[in-house]
């Protein structure tokens, strides 16, 4: 069976060329009536990929060119100039036929995949928490010795996924973040923030209070194991509650893990139960222990669009969130890790999955279920569904499973999820992420995903469309009002993002001392 590809090409291609020309006619049409357009977030989003195509465009031009210079210098016997000018045709020649020269970002030198539009460490939106913009990342790579086939038991057993380390790991990343010497102390503090900047006052946690997990468990269709499925790690779950009882003094009744639309596996309700027999599990279906998922109809929450999602009970009920996300780039989205895991919280009136309402909103990959891609400088849904009272605003703590990263939402576990970039270098993530500022946590998330080479054919376009909206909430690029509750208050800034420096140093503007941005503290443990 042949596999030529369409005129030699893959879609992708014409795809590029075709949205490169559309850049390029934009540009000039808005720009050269009037100049002070370039600055417009819609025209800083077709720059780029017009100057890519424009140069790409120019290499094909310029080479057919040389090549007819080349024949007439050579007809008048000068040799050397009619060689250079053939050196400078087949040049143009190899970059316009080139496989990676009609991709965004080849003006920039970038290599395939996302290419930011803000340059690094130029941080947007406002940095919160008890050090405001502080992301904790603790990577153990002797947290795994799963070799990535088996499959019974898989990566979840204990044999494979060393709970003690896990344990001490989200310990590590949890006093981090709480800016404390021991666990309890940081948990305080952690509550003491929140409800401080809640309007509260600087209180802690309070006997009684409700305490919701939202898990992750996209991958999750039945109760059993779920086999190499994806989903988060079950010594994360127990070592999280663990805490949160025996630091944080939370009774374990008062205390749910959910995801209202996917179903919770074995191999966290089995031992999550056994240890703390009071925590309330609630899913889609429910039975076999499990709650099912009812919807709240008291405070929808309204995307700009029109469409109407309701919470479920056991959010809203809850006076603090815990948003627990995986570490994966996304078909459709280009990545999904905090600010996405609330599909998992979106219901129909009905109490059905209303996730797809909302993927009209977030599309950044041309072709993608029939959804137009988006770009820089739009509405997008996640803001409107991170903002609400009943989700970001009552996050207290937003964690990234970067155990076991895989390729994207759907792609199962296997040996080609292990990175090779550092500081995996070949070995399975082995991390955790934790932070009070979700914009803060998610914009590391991009950082690592969009460098590890493995997954540049997943993370592209205008992936971090969401974080400029959601740091400048108040007052975005797209000029949405953004006011998820309908209440006539629109949203504050979320949080604060920015890029690293460089994949080397991975350095954000407070560990630079150059800005109000990100602060990134690593936390190397193990070989």
């Amino acid at each position: 069976m042949s596999s030529k590809k369409p005129f030699g090409r893959s879609l992708w291609y014409w795809a590029w060329v075709a949205t490169g020309l559309a850049a390029l006619s934009w540009f000039l049409i808005r720009v050269i009536p009037k100049p002070s357009r370039a600055t417009y977030p819609c025209q800083r989003a077709a720059f780029p990929i017009a100057a890519g195509f424009a140069a790409w465009l120019a290499s094909g031009l310029g080479s057919v060119l040389a090549f007819k210079k080349a024949g007439s210098l050579a007809a008048r016997s000068r040799w050397i100039m009619a060689a250079c000018a053939i050196l400078i045709a087949v040049a143009g020649s190899a970059i316009f036929w080139s496989p990676l020269a009609g991709l965004p970002g080849l003006a920039q030198g970038q290599q395939t995949g996302f290419v930011p539009i803000d340059p690094p460490n130029s941080p947007m939106g406002k940095a919160f928490g008890i050090r405001p913009g502080r992301v904790a990342w603790v990577h153990d790579p002797n947290a795994s010795s799963w070799d990535g086939t088996s499959n019974d038991p898989s990566w979840w057993d204990d044999r494979y996924t060393n709970p003690q380390i896990v344990s001490r790991m989200l310990a590590d990343t949890v006093r981090s973040v709480g800016d404390a010497d021991n666990l309890k102390e940081a948990w305080e503090k952690i509550f003491k923030d929140f409800n401080q900047r809640a309007g509260r006052g600087p209180v802690g946690y309070k006997g009684g209070q409700k305490v919701a997990i939202k898990l992750n468990l996209n991958q999750c269709r039945s109760h059993g194991d779920c086999g190499n499925a994806s989903y988060i790690c079950p010594q994360l779950v127990l070592a999280l509650l663990d805490q949160l009882v025996n630091q944080a003094g939370v009774a374990p009744s008062d205390i749910t893990c959910y995801d209202a639309v996917r179903r919770v596996p074995s191999t966290i309700f089995d031992r999550c139960t056994r240890a703390f027999p009071g925590v309330k599990f609630v899913d889609s279906v429910g039975g076999d222990g499990r709650q099912k998922a009812v919807p709240s109809r008291d405070t929808p929450l309204y995307l700009a669009g029109g469409e109407v999602i309701y919470l479920p009970t056991c959010l809203t009920e809850a006076d603090y969130l815990i948003n627990v996300a995986g570490l994966k780039g996304h078909t459709l989205a280009g990545m999904t890790v905090c600010a996405k895991n609330h599909l998992g919280s979106m219901l129909t009136e009905q109490g059905g999955n209303a996730a797809p309402l909302i993927h009209q909103y977030l599309t950044v990959r041309p072709g993608r279920r029939g959804s137009a891609a988006q770009q820089m400088g739009q509405y997008n849904g996640l803001v409107d569904l991170s903002g609400h009272k009943h989700t970001g605003g009552k996050t207290i703590l937003y964690i990234i499973d970067a155990i076991y990263a895989t390729r994207h939402n759907e792609y199962r576990l296997d040996p080609s999820c292990k990175w090779q970039s550092s500081p995996f270098n070949g070995h399975w993530t082995c991390s955790i992420l934790a932070s009070q500022d979700g914009v803060a946590i998610d914009s590391v998330a991009l950082d690592l995903l969009r460098n590890e080479p493995t997954l540049t054919d997943i993370v592209r376009g205008a992936v971090d469309n969401y974080l400029h909206e959601a740091a400048l909430a108040d007052q975005p690029p797209s000029g949405t009002r953004y006011d998820p509750e309908r209440d006539g208050t629109r949203l504050a800034s979320l949080g604060v993002h920015e890029h690293w420096n460089n994949p080397k140093a991975k350095q954000y503007s407070r560990n630079l001392g150059t800005g109000r941005g990100i602060e990134l503290v690593y936390i190397s443990n193990g070989s």
